[in-house]
């Protein structure tokens, strides 16, 4: 199935972590007291780790998903990346009294340790069989479609899709540096690093929502720009390698 029909594959793997993460907060909104919720939440956090790594395990995928520490050689693209970085922490840190910057860096890297496994790991293995920039969208789209959660639990669809679209383009942002990288660890540190950027930033306090709107436009045309490039290089050595 792997190989003959990747991008089934990758609907499955993505629509298996989203059933069992929609389930167990459900399950625990329906049937486990207001206070103890925290907990099911943690359940819903846990499973985004186990299962990538149930999944690497079943496929024999541990040599594809780029957990190699001699691959963690930072070029051109990673460092275009964190550029992203520097532009929300342009105007300074903004400390967060109820998101202490130990447990939240923990918490982040959890996080980013579990999705970018699922998904610029198994997922991006998975569809290497594909032209790259398929590759790209594909594990993009089901990244941001992971995000949609927020509609199930809250009704908010609005604010669901709206995230969905956002986080699939940083999706393949993300899956573009894993390309031009070769390192998952290298996703894993920028994911972590980009969200407790955007969690600290000052520039909202500073100047305001609106300029937090330009930042966030302008963050999206730094990831579009990384995206074609990363295609568009593959393009250029390919028609290289025919001529």
């Amino acid at each position: 199935m792997l190989t003959r029909r990747p991008v089934l594959a990758a609907i499955f793997c993505a629509g298996l972590q989203f059933l069992i993460t929609t389930l167990i907060l459900k399950a625990g909104s329906a049937f486990m007291p207001p206070e103890a919720f925290g907990k099911v939440k943690l359940a819903a956090f846990a499973s985004t780790v186990i299962l990538p790594l149930i999944l690497v395990q079943v496929f024999g995928l541990w040599r594809q998903v780029g957990l190699e520490l001699d691959k963690l050689k930072p070029g051109g693209v990673f460092f275009a990346s964190m550029l992203l970085c520097v532009l929300f922490l342009a105007m300074g840190v903004h400390p967060q009294e109820t998101r202490p910057f130990a447990p939240e860096l923990l918490i982040q890297f959890i996080n980013a340790f579990g999705e970018e496994l699922l998904f610029r790991g198994v997922i991006f293995a998975i569809l290497l069989s594909l032209p790259r920039w398929q590759a790209i969208a594909i594990s993009g789209i089901l990244f941001g479609g992971m995000h949609l959660i927020h509609g199930f639990m809250d009704g908010d669809w609005n604010h669901a899709m709206w995230w969905a679209a956002a986080t699939s383009l940083s999706g393949m942002m993300f899956a573009a540096v894993r390309y031009g990288t070769g390192s998952l660890w290298l996703t894993i540190v920028l994911h972590m690093v980009l969200n407790l950027c955007k969690i600290y930033s000052n520039i909202e306090a500073a100047a305001g929502p609106a300029a937090l709107l330009i930042a966030e436009r302008a963050a999206y045309g730094i990831e579009i720009a990384l995206i074609a490039y990363v295609i568009l290089s593959a393009r250029a050595g390919a028609r290289v390698r025919m001529s």
